[in-house]
């Protein structure tokens, strides 16, 4: 906030330019123009236009909140009277790599619908705070 205060500021600073004096009678709509010469700084300005704009698109981050697993998962029963408890279902979109291949139905602990696979992701790195 400083910084901005300071280039706008410095982009509205007079400066009297002392080099440019006549020896002769200044008509009186000419007075301040030689005398006084505003100062611009382009590139404070240019650089504040630039953060501007990369604000006014920029997105709030939400804190990821932990899932519990019953949120998650589905718990599947299998075998002949449905005893065995120990495959899962996901129930959430997940991310899964190009090269994914899923294993045989019968080693498969955690089954994710084909329809809840993606290959592509939007991850927002917490630190470089941008997204990939």
């Amino acid at each position: 906030m400083r910084k901005t205060i300071k280039a706008h500021e410095q982009k509205d600073a007079t400066v009297k330019d002392e080099k440019e004096k006549s020896d002769g009678a200044v008509p009186a709509y000419l007075l301040d123009r030689n005398e006084v010469n505003r100062t611009k700084v382009l590139s404070n300005m240019i650089k504040q236009k630039r953060k501007e704009k990369a604000g006014k698109w920029k997105v709030p981050i939400e804190k990821v909140k932990p899932m519990s697993e019953d949120e998650m998962f589905k718990i599947m029963r299998t075998g002949k009277r449905r005893k065995k408890a120990w495959k899962r279902v996901v129930n959430k979109i997940s991310f899964v790599g190009d090269n994914f291949t899923r294993k045989p139905p019968k080693f498969e602990r955690f089954i994710r619908p084909s329809g809840l696979r993606m290959k592509k992701a939007h991850i927002t790195h917490p630190e470089l705070k941008t997204t990939f």
